[in-house]
């Protein structure tokens, strides 16, 4: 079906920020993050929160961030929702600017060791990968990092 005015009109209407060309001011993040009580996880993924933010980019980002995922998105600290906000940005920019080549991501990034969900799976630096379910999606997390 044509659109008169897709941006203006369901679904893309219904889309949040753009995450790689909208990212809200901090104090706007912020107001954001305060109305949402889900875990931060569930947040990234919600769509209707910040579209492109899909499973491993919001597990990288909590990991850079220092988040716990469980956290629940409107009890973050000022500080954490400034770092959250930072880390969307570089996160997503330096994906696309590696054109989604993982070869071309950094090695320290967690996502080279989040796949296959083995019991001793641990990150470049030799912390422990825990796996749980947030959201109805598998997350990849470090509870010595991420708190």
């Amino acid at each position: 079906r044509l659109r008169h005015d897709p941006p203006r009109e369901p679904p893309i209407s219904l889309l949040g920020f753009d995450a790689l060309h909208q990212l809200p001011s901090p104090a706007r993040f912020l107001g954001l993050l305060r109305g949402r009580s889900a875990p931060i996880k569930a947040v990234l993924l919600d769509q209707g929160f910040a579209a492109g933010v899909g499973n491993w980019i919001a597990d990288e980002v909590l990991y850079q961030a220092r988040i716990d995922p469980r956290r629940r998105a409107h009890a973050l600290s000022a500080a954490e929702a400034r770092r959250l906000r930072a880390k969307i940005g570089s996160v997503v920019t330096t994906a696309v600017r590696a054109r989604s080549d993982s070869d071309r991501y950094p090695r320290a990034w967690l996502f080279h060791d989040r796949w296959g969900r083995s019991a001793g799976a641990v990150t470049a630096r030799g912390e422990r990968i825990r796996y749980d379910t947030i959201g109805g999606r598998t997350t990849a997390w470090v509870p010595v990092v991420q708190r």
